[in-house]
């Protein structure tokens, strides 16, 4: 699980701003929103607000070049544009089999090559205190390195710039660092992305696919609950659909693209939703939301189910502000024991701080002129901010209380221009 997130000169964040999804029980209020552990509290869901272009989708972008970078694929970033350095820092503190470890490393996006990186396991004692055990820590810059592992430590210095440690060496002979590549790499592969704006039906496909596990029953339920006119939903193998292509020389652009992926295509005409008794193709009669639900059911029934942590870009966008509210319910719920979820939105009606989110579990991201930032709700406190567990949090976002809201004159920026003719 998810502790803390640092970015530090990626992309809109200059200068370095945190993520923390570590609950300070200090407050005691949705405990089950909580998962606790001697090592760390972590919250079950955040949910990042904020004006366009202030940095919400680049968190989660950071995060997810960060998982990128961990499982050794494909990635692309770049610094900062107004910053003099080319250099970017991430880094994240995590839960793993009961053990507290922290990551972090600087990439020059110029040189395309790691400057710095550092691996070790945090314990934390039953008053408080922090004490790290390093397994490795290098910085190719000043050519400075060390490793708890002595043999590791001799050949560090030998180690590639272009990839990190753990896919420098054969790690087999290196207990520190396969152990290092276990728990980073199964951190990363916990971390699944969605856009709501891209999202696709073909993972709830396949589940859908064997209908008589538990994962499809548990799929086709929330679709169910989510669309009341929906009696069942299923996947009809057997059905048998032709599609013939178009004699005409000048066919349709969008049908061949469709003839060129027709397992795909099939695959789609195939998800059957059954209103009142009749079933119906659901790629015809559905709405968009409803399809929206039909893809994302399977993310969140398989993170619930294997402790993922599920970040979706823009969750309202195409569903219905209930449905936001009951997925962030699902893992908020007590039923959820390890799972956690991260999305950004701009619906006002999840700011409640009285029935659905303690206050650390709201997030948002604002900028000027100099710079972009990020920061939790938590910091509005009742002495100083008059923020207290029975407060309208909706009313006070919107009369700009907690920054992070837009001011668009759209209607004088018109006038304005048309005075000018």
């Amino acid at each position: 699980m998810l502790l803390k997130f640092t970015i530090e000169n990626f992309e809109v964040f200059q200068k370095p701003v945190e993520l923390s999804m570590e609950a300070n029980l200090h407050t005691r209020k949705f405990l089950s929103n909580v998962v606790q552990s001697d090592q760390g509290n972590a919250l079950k869901s955040i949910a990042i607000y904020g004006p366009n272009n202030t940095g919400k989708t680049c968190t989660i972008e950071a995060i997810s070049a960060y998982r990128n970078v961990l499982l050794n694929r494909p990635f692309r970033y770049s610094a900062n544009v107004f910053s003099e350095s080319t250099v970017v820092n991430l880094g994240a503190e995590f839960l793993s089999d009961g053990s507290r470890f922290a990551y972090s490393f600087a990439y020059d996006t110029e040189a395309e090559e790691y400057q710095k990186e550092h691996f070790g396991r945090i314990e934390i004692d039953e008053h408080g205190n922090r004490k790290e055990i390093v397994y490795f820590e290098r910085d190719t810059k000043s050519k400075t390195s060390y490793s708890s592992d002595e043999r590791l430590a001799d050949i560090i210095g030998l180690s590639s710039k272009d990839s990190i440690l753990i896919y420098s060496f054969d790690t087999s002979d290196f207990p520190l660092l396969e152990e290092a590549k276990y728990v980073l790499r199964k951190f990363a592969d916990s971390i699944v992305f969605l856009s709501m704006n891209r999202i696709s039906p073909f993972k709830t496909i396949e589940v859908l696919k064997n209908p008589n596990t538990k994962e499809a029953k548990k799929v086709v339920s929330l679709i169910r609950a989510a669309d009341l006119d929906i009696d069942d939903f299923k996947y009809a193998e057997s059905m048998e659909i032709e599609i013939r292509p178009d004699e005409d020389k000048d066919k349709d652009e969008r049908l061949e693209k469709a003839l060129k992926n027709a397992d795909r295509l099939m695959d789609q005409l195939r998800l059957i939703s059954i209103h009142r008794g009749r079933p119906l193709p659901s790629i015809k009669f559905d709405s968009s939301g409803t399809k929206k639900i039909v893809a994302l059911a399977s993310y969140i029934v398989e993170a619930l189910e294997k402790g993922k942590i599920l970040i979706i870009d823009e969750l309202d966008s195409g569903l219905q502000f209930k449905i936001s509210r009951e997925i962030i319910s699902l893992f908020n719920n007590y039923i959820n024991t390890s799972a956690q979820l991260i999305c950004t939105t701009h619906d006002v009606s999840l700011l409640d701080i009285k029935t659905l989110f303690r206050k650390d579990q709201i997030w948002f991201t604002d900028k000027d002129t100099d710079q972009a930032y990020l920061y939790s709700l938590a910091l509005f406190t009742a002495e100083k901010a008059g923020i207290r567990a029975e407060s309208d949090i909706i009313d006070k976002y919107s009369k700009g209380a907690f920054g992070a809201l837009p001011d668009p004159s759209l209607v004088e920026a018109l006038i304005s221009v048309s005075e000018e003719d």
